[in-house]
């Protein structure tokens, strides 16, 4: 059974975590990089729940950015270079880079909060498809 974390870290469908919940395996890749797939290749989950469903990711996103920004606050303090420029400098690099990533594990955190896990849903899209 894969745990919640590593499924989520890794963009995995919420359902049956092993199918991907993007086209497009890389977060560092223009072309594709919102693309989602309509359904679950492996348990056959929506992905489109409703109009609108991954607004709510943007407070996950937000959360996450704030965490950055105090991770790089707290890095430069503790190495005693803070000073704003290099502060400002160094948070703008940060962020820019974990953007990509941000949005879809944004995504993914807010999908896996409101699809609960089933450890047999490859098994019961089996049985559906061959009745």
């Amino acid at each position: 059974m894969p745990n919640l974390i590593s499924s989520v870290l890794q963009l995995k469908c919420p359902k049956c975590r092993e199918g991907d919940l993007f086209c497009n395996k890389s977060s560092y890749q223009y072309k594709g990089f919102f693309d989602m797939p309509k359904k679950c290749t492996k348990c056959g989950q929506d992905f489109e729940i409703e109009t609108g469903f991954y607004y709510g990711a943007m407070y996950v996103s937000y959360a996450l950015t704030i965490a950055i920004t105090v991770a790089v606050f707290v890095a430069l303090s503790v190495l005693n270079l803070f000073s704003i420029g290099i502060f400002l400098i160094t948070d703008l690099i940060a962020l820019l880079l974990a953007l990509p990533y941000v949005f879809r594990v944004s995504r993914s955190i807010w999908i896996a909060l409101m699809i609960k896990y089933d450890k047999n849903a490859i098994q019961h899209k089996h049985e559906h498809q061959a009745s």
